[in-house]
């Protein structure tokens, strides 16, 4: 062999299959989970990670469901080869899948609407890589909801303004947002705001608006003019700068020794005060367009005196915009009639309570804010 020949040498790779390796890729199992749909609540994630599993109202079943409608040992879960059976277990109220009462094992299918007696659960399967990324997307959103939750400000509890509140967004963060601050010794502002949509977009949009007034940025603003800064946020947030998006707002300022309380409203339904006798909700609003949609204009404001004992709702249209359980749609008229029952302490919390029961099941379509002001 000359100097200039080469010389290939054939290499020979063994390769040992690992254990159970039968000539074809392997793929990963799925993660089974089930999603606990609750009407007004983020869904909460039940894992499947341990099989056979019973469902039941009490320990030892390994899901807990408490209520009088599921029974102690109302249902299990179990492997099978191409994936999940759900079997009966003699319960009270059965159990159904997609509207059909079950009588025998079902295999089910991804997306499968599972109801417990009173309870509604959705079974999903995913790919471990695709359950990491919805598990991060949550942890994002859980904590974008936390921060849109901790702008809000604490109830006030005494003083010469009290101030109770309850918030309900529709998604997992929302674009309804309330504050009120004292300006100094005299003057008393509160504000309730809705972006137009919900999600996280308008989330953002309605932390960034509420910063602005928490933190009275608004330049050549007085603060105690309603209209001054009604306008103000009109010439801040125009909506081809902010992506399309648009709010509106009801702003108002107590002057605590005239008793006497200026607003100025941006698009936004009334407030509606109940005065200690009689007890009849009177509309307090003016006629402005919706922040963000109309050039720089003049912001109509108006005042009222405040008596002794008279109580102040502030909402959102997530209130009164429902459908109810008679397919019927509602509007500002039926929650006006609940307001009187409401005006006292725990009032938010009950009207929420009213509308909730009211409406048809599921989530709202639109997020909740009621926000109750009391002038002893």
């Amino acid at each position: 062999m000359s100097a200039t020949q080469e010389f290939h040498e054939e290499e020979t790779v063994a390769f040992r299959p690992p254990a159970g390796w039968a000539g074809k890729p392997q793929v990963e199992d799925p993660v089974h989970f089930l999603l606990l749909l609750e009407d007004n609540n983020p869904p909460r994630r039940i894992p499947l990670s341990t099989l056979p599993a019973v469902i039941g109202r009490t320990a030892p079943a390994d899901i807990i469901l408490e209520g009088g409608t599921v029974s102690r040992r109302h249902c299990r879960l179990e492997q099978a080869e191409d994936g999940i059976l759900l079997a009966d277990l003699g319960s009270t109220n059965g159990t159904v899948v997609n509207g059909e009462p079950i009588s025998a094992p079902v295999a089910l299918q991804d997306g499968a609407v599972i109801a417990i007696g009173a309870y509604r659960l959705r079974y999903h399967r995913r790919s471990v890589d695709e359950t990491a990324e919805v598990e991060a997307l949550e942890r994002e959103l859980k904590e974008a909801a936390d921060y849109v939750t901790s702008i809000l400000p604490p109830p006030l509890l005494e003083g010469p303004v009290l101030a109770e509140w309850h918030y309900q967004p529709c998604a997992r963060v929302g674009g309804d947002a309330f504050g009120y601050q004292m300006l100094d010794s005299q003057h008393f502002a509160a504000f309730v705001l809705d972006v137009a949509g919900h999600g996280t977009g308008a989330a953002l949009h309605s932390v960034s608006v509420v910063n602005v007034l928490r933190q009275k940025l608004l330049p050549e603003v007085d603060f105690r003019d309603p209209s001054a800064v009604v306008r103000g946020l009109n010439r801040m947030f125009p909506m081809e700068q902010y992506n399309a998006l648009f709010f509106t707002i009801w702003y108002g300022v107590y002057n605590i020794g005239q008793r006497v309380l200026t607003f100025a409203t941006g698009g936004h339904h009334p407030a509606w005060l109940l005065p200690p006798s009689p007890l009849h909700p009177v509309a307090l609003a003016t006629r402005n367009p919706s922040i963000g949609i109309a050039p720089d204009r003049d912001v109509a404001a108006a005042r009222v005196s405040i008596p002794p004992g008279s109580a102040l709702y502030l909402f959102s249209d997530g209130v009164f915009e429902i459908v109810d359980r008679q397919e019927r749609q509602w509007g500002m008229e039926q929650v006006l009639k609940l307001l009187p029952d409401a005006s006292g302490p725990g009032g938010p919390r009950r009207l929420f309570e009213q509308v909730r029961a009211a409406a048809r099941p599921g989530p709202f379509e639109d997020d909740v804010s009621i926000l109750l002001l009391r002038f002893p």
